[in-house]
């Protein structure tokens, strides 16, 4: 008969399957948290200098968004590692974020394409028209801040 089994040494909780020759492990370090604390995490969390809130408004906007925090994720990651030893090399990091910001200027024209097409008015970001007049008069160079 499938039960639990308790190590009170490690405080962990074993699962048994129905079979009984599978044995799980529970941790009991992992705390489950109410809505009310994930509500007031996410709260805190708004009040964050560089903070975002966004509704989404779309199955592919949903898998945008996820793919951009984790983009900002590994861009903290990547700055930290730039020129280090046995990190990012300066001339690898060069080619990356060129090849970042061809593709946020690729992903910025295909909103502006799916925009008209629907009659919806797409602002460019600053940032993106500053980035794009100044490779437009230098190939190489990005802008700097």
């Amino acid at each position: 008969m499938p039960g639990l089994l308790v190590d009170l040494k490690n405080l962990s909780i074993y699962r048994e399957s129905k079979m009984g020759n599978e044995i799980k492990e529970t941790s009991k370090d992992k705390k489950r948290f109410t809505k009310e604390e994930i509500m007031e995490r996410k709260i805190s969390m708004v009040k964050e200098r560089g903070s975002r809130v966004m509704k989404i408004n779309s199955p592919m906007g949903s898998i945008i968004f996820n793919v951009l925090r984790q983009f900002d994720q590994a861009y903290a990651h990547f700055k930290g590692q730039l020129g280090e030893p046995g990190g990012v090399s300066h001339e690898e990091g060069a080619a990356l974020m060129e090849d970042v910001r061809k593709n946020t200027m690729d992903f910025s024209e295909l909103t502006a394409r799916l925009s008209k097409k629907v009659k919806f008015k797409y602002y460019m970001p600053q940032e993106l028209k500053e980035q794009q007049q100044a490779t437009s008069g230098k190939k190489d160079a990005l802008p700097v801040r």
